[in-house]
C-alpha cells in the first residue's frame, strides 16, 4: 500500500511539471521545486518553490522552455504550438533575429550558408556540398528532406534524375539509384525514388564506377583510372569493390568532406537565464 502511495504521489508531482497552465493556481507547495509553462508565451516559464513561492523567469532571448527537459532549448526543439507568442527580440545585430540561435542566409543569396548567433554575435557556417541549412531542425540536411521551396534538390545540386518522370518506378538498387557525377569521379548522384537527387561520394582512393553503380578502384573506370594521379591509388584493406550506404552517402566520404565546425549541435546546453521575478 505504501509503495502504491508513493507511485501515485510522483506520478501527480510528475504530471504537474509538465502541465501549462495558470501558474499562481498550479503553484502548491511540495518537498521540491518544480516547472510550470506560461500559457501563451514559449520563451518564458516559472519556478514554483518548495514554500509555493513562484518566481517568473525568462529565457535568454533565441531560446524556448522546454517542459521534457525542463530547461530552456532552441525552438527547433521544442513544440510552441499551444504557446505561440514570445518576447521582443534583443538583437540589434541584422543577421541575428535573436540573440541565441542558427539563422539560414536568404535562398537568393546562399542555401548552405547559415549564421550561428551567441549573445548577438553571428558566427557564419557552411553546411558540406549538396547539403542545406533547414532552421526548422536545426540543422545541415539533404535538399529533399528540408522546406525551402526556393532551395530545391535540383536546383541546388544543378541535376535532374533520370526517373524524375518515372517517380515510384523500379530501381537498380530497390529504393534508390545512382549516376556518375559530371565533372568529378569521386562523386555521384543518388536518385531516390520519388525523383529527388541526393549528393554522394567515395572514399578516398575510390572512384565511383557508373556501370555497376558502387565505388571501385581508378583502375577499372576508364574514364577516372588517373583520378589520382599517374601514380596507382593505395589499395584498402578487404574487397576491391566497396559498397555505398543505401541512402548514396558513404559514411568515410561524408566524414572527409564535412567541417566539424560547421555542423550544428542542436542539443548542446544554452546558457542560464538572465531575468527571474517573484510573482507569489
Amino acid at each position: 500500500m505504501t509503495n502504491l502511495f508513493y507511485g501515485l504521489f510522483f506520478a501527480t508531482v510528475l504530471f504537474a511539471s509538465r502541465t501549462y497552465g495558470d501558474p499562481l493556481e498550479k503553484c502548491q507547495a511540495r518537498n521540491h521545486s518544480y516547472a510550470i509553462g506560461d500559457t501563451g508565451f514559449c520563451d518564458k516559464y516559472y519556478d514554483c518553490g518548495s514554500n509555493g513561492k513562484l518566481i517568473e523567469k525568462d529565457c535568454d532571448d533565441g531560446f524556448v522552455f522546454s517542459l521534457e527537459i525542463t530547461k530552456c532549448d532552441y525552438p527547433h526543439n521544442v513544440n510552441c504550438t499551444e504557446r505561440p507568442e514570445l518576447q521582443p527580440s534583443k538583437s540589434t545585430n541584422e543577421q541575428c533575429p535573436r540573440m541565441n540561435g542558427f539563422y539560414a542566409f536568404p535562398a537568393s543569396e546562399s542555401c548552405q550558408k547559415f549564421y550561428h548567433c551567441l549573445e548577438g554575435s553571428a558566427y557564419e557556417k557552411t553546411c558540406p556540398e549538396g547539403i542545406i541549412f533547414d532552421d526548422t531542425k536545426g540543422a545541415c540536411v539533404h535538399p529533399d528532406m528540408a522546406g525551402r521551396k526556393d532551395c530545391s534538390a535540383s536546383k541546388v545540386l544543378d541535376f535532374i534524375c533520370p526517373n524524375a518522370e518515372k517517380r515510384f518506378s523500379k530501381l537498380r538498387f530497390g529504393d534508390h539509384d545512382r549516376h556518375a557525377h559530371p565533372s568529378d569521379c569521386r562523386k555521384f548522384y543518388v536518385c531516390t525514388r520519388d525523383g529527388q537527387p541526393r549528393i554522394g561520394g567515395c572514399p578516398i582512393g575510390k572512384v565511383f564506377n557508373p556501370k555497376t553503380g558502387v565505388c571501385d578502384q581508378p583502375k577499372r573506370v576508364p574514364n577516372c583510372k588517373d583520378y589520382y594521379g599517374k601514380k596507382a591509388a593505395p589499395k584498402t584493406e578487404g574487397d576491391d569493390v566497396e559498397e555505398v550506404n543505401n541512402d548514396g552517402s558513404d559514411s568515410e566520404a561524408s566524414n572527409s568532406e564535412s567541417d566539424d565546425e560547421n555542423k550544428t549541435d542542436s542539443k548542446q546546453s544554452p546558457p542560464s537565464n538572465h531575468k527571474s521575478k517573484t510573482v507569489g
